[in-house]
């Protein structure tokens, strides 16, 4: 039904279909799909780093990854996940997301905005260091540890904001408490102001993504945390049931 349609959604896929036919520079995705060159290049930028399409001189083609989408992680959590999100973000009024680690940033996979014009703003294929936001956080607390310690070894710890855990040592106990609990929060340690709330999406006993919702610190208060972390654990495992 029209109502269920998510727009990012249906232009990755439309992309996605089209380079199956040929491959295609940014100016043709524009042209084809009338798409602003912003949008296309943050939708061909988010199919890239996820291994969908990869990018020879200025021409896009599929990778082999687009061959077993049918049993592959990635096309199932990125984009099954829409509809769950798109009813987390409208219960409880505010931006939902789904993001990704890659390397020792996380990136935003999908964003659904929430009602208010006062609203934290983030776009598809937008990224950050892992240890700054709640999404990063909570994917770090339940890696296993090999790969945790892989991550922490090349992350370099940018000091955002007073509230930005900036030690290594304080870092890693703040992750223990976060696995412990089952989802993280950012206390204004990305922007002050501003709060997010994350929980993991685990498929076959590993973390493979994180949903959360953020936005004003005023609105998005600690007396909240608990009631919306049942919410995003609610909505992170039903994703993680559609896998």
């Amino acid at each position: 039904m029209k109502q269920y349609e998510v727009a990012t959604l249906k232009k990755g896929l439309l992309i996605l279909d089209a380079l199956q036919e040929k491959n295609m520079t940014l100016r043709e995705v524009i042209q084809t799909f009338s798409f602003n060159k912003s949008t296309a290049f943050r939708l061909l930028y988010t199919l890239e780093i996820m291994g969908y399409i990869k990018k020879i001189d200025n021409s896009y083609s599929l990778t082999n990854k687009v061959g077993s989408l049918s049993t592959s992680y990635n096309s199932k959590a990125n984009w099954l996940s829409v509809p769950p999100l798109h009813e987390l973000s409208r219960e409880v009024g505010e931006t939902a997301y789904v993001g990704i680690i890659y390397g020792t940033d996380v990136v935003t996979a999908q964003v659904v905005d929430g009602p208010y014009s006062m609203r934290a703003h983030s776009e598809v294929g937008d990224r950050a260091p892992v240890h700054l936001s709640a999404l990063g956080k909570v994917i770090l607390a339940f890696l296993d540890k090999s790969k945790l310690e892989g991550v922490l070894k090349e992350l370099t710890l940018v000091q955002n904001t007073k509230n930005t855990f900036a030690d290594l040592h304080l870092l890693k106990e703040h992750l223990k408490v976060i696995r412990k609990q089952g989802y993280a929060v950012d206390d204004e340690e990305t922007e002050i102001g501003l709060r997010c709330i994350a929980a993991p999406v685990i498929f076959e006993g590993n973390v493979v993504s994180a949903v959360a919702i953020s936005g004003p610190a005023l609105r998005l208060n600690k007396k909240l945390d608990k009631t919306f972390s049942k919410k995003l654990i609610q909505c992170s495992s039903r994703i993680s049931k559609m896998l």
